[in-house]
């Protein structure tokens, strides 16, 4: 996987015993590395690209829990104004740059944004911070800063979490939500993908093997087959685009890593609240994600406003490769509901 050959340690995934009927209960940090196994890697200080952003044209620097600052940056001008909430925690807005090349002159204002404790904001070394209602509330405080109103959010992963979040208590100053690969509970996520590691490891010699071995931190026998599964997984479900986008390698080389295992809570579940979710919705997902497909459509069920659209082609980061249906799907959902509410469900 991406930075493994960088680690110096990987966090092991102990608790996850994959023999029949031993799939245990996980805790964020095993959360944390099932979404993306190569998360877990020793941090890495400012660099050029972060002097460089810090400097660059539209950013604004936001004030949030009254003493840290979070960085923000203005790309265009648009009736439609679309803030972007990355996932992690703690990864940070760069992945989201070819926003820029797939939503010019359709009247998107965009603003990128990296939340507390990623790498372009403060990093203050306080555990307390990464807490999901803190975060919650934290966005609220980004979209007064910038002195926005009827806005569209879209979040990715963790950020989708943040936005279902806050569209339950901050709907109000919603236009639009964007629920982009995302179930509605980490649990789901996170069998679904076990299942699939199991699914590629089966077709290794000794694969399961050397999965249980990994997760429990015991001794290697085959390091090479061990990472032939994990760059399999990734290649089919994380990121199929070959070769990695710079965007995407810059964001995982500066998520922060040593403060992001703190986030609480361990679980996330969001079934019961999702009727409370009254602003138009895009359920926007991927074929071969490791989020549930059939998830999406118990969200859509669920929620009185909503749709969903499948990248026929994608993965977890559809932006990137499947971008043709992602921001063809993306731009209808935003045009359509900046001038009429659009109910319904889309195949």
């Amino acid at each position: 996987m991406l930075c493994d050959i960088n680690c110096k340690r990987v966090y092991y995934l102990a608790i996850i015993i994959i023999r029949k009927r031993q799939i245990l209960v996980p805790t964020y940090k095993t959360l944390l590395i099932l979404f993306f196994p190569f998360f877990l890697c020793h941090a890495q200080s400012k660099d050029s690209t972060y002097q460089a952003k810090i400097g660059a044209t539209g950013v604004r620097m936001i004030t949030v829990d009254g003493k840290y600052k979070v960085w923000t940056q203005k790309i265009g001008n648009g009736a439609i104004k679309l803030l972007l909430l990355h996932g992690g925690p703690a990864n940070t807005h760069e992945y989201f740059e070819n926003f820029v090349y797939y939503l010019p002159n359709a009247g998107i204002e965009l603003y990128f944004y990296d939340q507390l404790g990623s790498y372009y904001s403060d990093q203050p070394k306080d555990s307390t911070i990464w807490n999901l209602d803190r975060f919650v509330n934290e966005v609220e405080q980004v979209r007064l800063g910038l002195q926005l109103d009827s806005i569209y959010i879209l979040g990715h992963s963790w950020g989708a979490m943040l936005g279902l979040e806050y569209a339950a208590k901050y709907g109000q100053h919603l236009k639009g939500l964007i629920v982009s690969n995302m179930s509605y509970s980490t649990l789901n996520s996170y069998n679904q993908r076990v299942k699939l590691y199991q699914g590629i490891a089966k077709r290794v010699p000794n694969g399961l093997v050397l999965l249980d071995a990994w997760y429990r931190g015991q001794p290697i026998s085959d390091s090479l087959k061990l990472q032939q599964i994990r760059d399999k997984f990734q290649s089919t479900y994380v990121i199929r685009k070959i070769p990695i986008p710079d965007a995407l390698k810059r964001n995982f080389a500066h998520t922060n890593r040593a403060d992001s295992k703190y986030t609480k809570p361990a679980q996330w579940d969001f079934l019961s609240r999702l009727p409370s979710v009254k602003v138009t919705t895009l359920l926007l997902g991927s074929k071969h994600d490791f989020i549930p497909i059939e998830d999406y459509q118990k969200m859509h069920n669920l929620m009185p406003k909503s749709e969903v659209y499948i990248c026929p082609n994608g993965s977890h980061m559809a932006m990137w490769d499947d971008p043709e249906h992602y921001f063809a799907a993306l731009r209808t959902f935003l045009t359509d509901v900046q001038s009429k509410p659009l109910i319904g469900t889309k195949n």
